[in-house]
This record gives C-alpha cells, structure tokens and sequence, in this order.
C-alpha cells in the first residue's frame, strides 16, 4: 500500500546548516499510513541576522497535528521554525472539520519560502506570505479525475527559517481503503475469535475506549449484511 502514496519534490533553497523533518517518523513504520493533516499553524516575519541571501520577510515556520482515522488520537508535531521572537511575527492556524480534508498547496520560494497557501475540498483555506510571480509554485496534486488529500509534510528549516517543504498525498479512494483494513482485520478477529467478540459486547468494555474506538468496536460486531453496507457508504 506504499506504494499509493506519492511525494512532490522538495521545494525550496536546502542550506548547509539545515535540521531535516518527516512529520510521519512520528508515527513508525505502519501508523503512518493510516495519518490524515488535520490542523496546519503557519508563522511569518523577518528572519533572524546573519544570513546574507535572506533580504525579506519570510515564512519562518510550521507545525502541524495529525488524525489517526483509526484510533481518532491526534498528535502534534514539534514545531519546525526558525527564530520567531521578533515583534512583527504573524501567526495563523486553520483546523479542519470533520470529512474535509487539505488538497491544494501553493508554494513561492527562493532562497527561503516567502508565500504558503493550503486549501480545502470544502473551500476553507490558509494562507501566509507575500505572492511573488517570479517565485511562484502550484503543486499539482489533482490531475487526474480522483481526487487527492496531503497526508502529510517534510523539509528543511534552521534558525533564520522554512527554507524547503514538500508533501505526501494520496487518493481519496486510495487512503479510505487503506483506513478501512484495520476495521477490516478488527471483523477478522471478531469473526474467527467468539471469545473476543463477545468481550467487546461488553457495555463496561466499551465504555473503556474513546468514542471512535467504541463505534469501530460495534461496527465490526455487526450482522454481515448490515456491515457491508456500512463499508460500502463509507466508501464512496
């Protein structure tokens, strides 16, 4: 299923001096796949001193929070910034709602990123920076007739800054189906495992496990016919 994730170059000027990031080493070798961005935070403002090729204002950093859409658990990543306690640094931040998801990335960058904007399918959209025509970047994402969601980020940045960032994405069909497998290998266990199942019939079992969990859990204990059906709306 790797191999239905792609990722965009790299974008951007990568220094010497440069902490690398992959927001999805957070979540080791197999979670990752099942990782949806939910919340970017951008920063903004005048670099730190010293370094010669940056003459402006810059996008000075990022941080983002991750949806497991199995477990429901969401996790931040560090944030990956430059200095920014300088008094004209800008901040914004957007949260998605539920079932939107990120699908376009516009990007300008020379030496360092000087312009971001994130948008969503349901249109609500981040932005950040200074458009420049001659720096000007648009990930192409959806060329095709399937849609595609940014599952996650990676780059470069260090003191003065972002200086390089490219995504992760996937289709939508693709990342539901992959989402789907663990609920799929839950009803395996529910089906092949009459102790198990009928633990998590438990009304004081359940209610150990958050509110995703806990409808996963009832899902996957359903009649055949009802479960598929279930599948087949989730995956349109």
């Amino acid at each position: 299923m790797k191999d239905r994730y792609i990722s965009t170059p790299t974008y951007g000027y990568v220094p010497m001096n440069k902490i690398q990031f992959k927001d999805n080493d957070l979540f080791g070798p197999e979670m990752w796949k099942y990782q949806i961005l939910s919340k970017v935070k951008l920063w903004y403002g005048t670099p730190k001193a010293g370094d010669e090729n940056i003459k402006e204002k810059i996008v000075l950093g990022i941080q983002c929070v991750y949806l497991d859409t199995i477990s429901g658990k969401k996790t931040q990543t560090e944030q990956h910034c430059g200095d920014i306690t300088k008094d004209d640094v800008e901040t914004k931040e957007l949260e998605l709602k539920e079932s939107d998801f990120f699908n376009k990335f516009y990007i300008d960058m020379d030496k360092a990123i000087t312009h971001i904007k994130l948008m969503t399918k349901n249109g609500e959209s981040i932005e950040i920076g200074e458009e420049k025509e001659d720096y000007k970047r648009v990930v192409e994402l959806n060329l095709s007739d399937e849609m595609q969601l940014i599952q996650s980020f990676f780059g470069y940045y260090n003191v003065y800054g972002l200086r390089a960032l490219g995504c992760k994405y996937i289709s939508k069909k693709n990342f539901v189906l992959i989402s789907l497998m663990g609920i799929l290998r839950l009803r395996h266990i529910f089906k092949t495992n009459k102790e198990e199942k009928e633990k998590w019939e438990k009304p004081e079992e359940l209610n150990k496990l958050n509110d995703r969990m806990r409808t996963v859990a009832k899902l996957c204990a359903l009649p055949d016919k009802t479960f598929f059906e279930v599948i087949k709306f989730c995956s349109l």
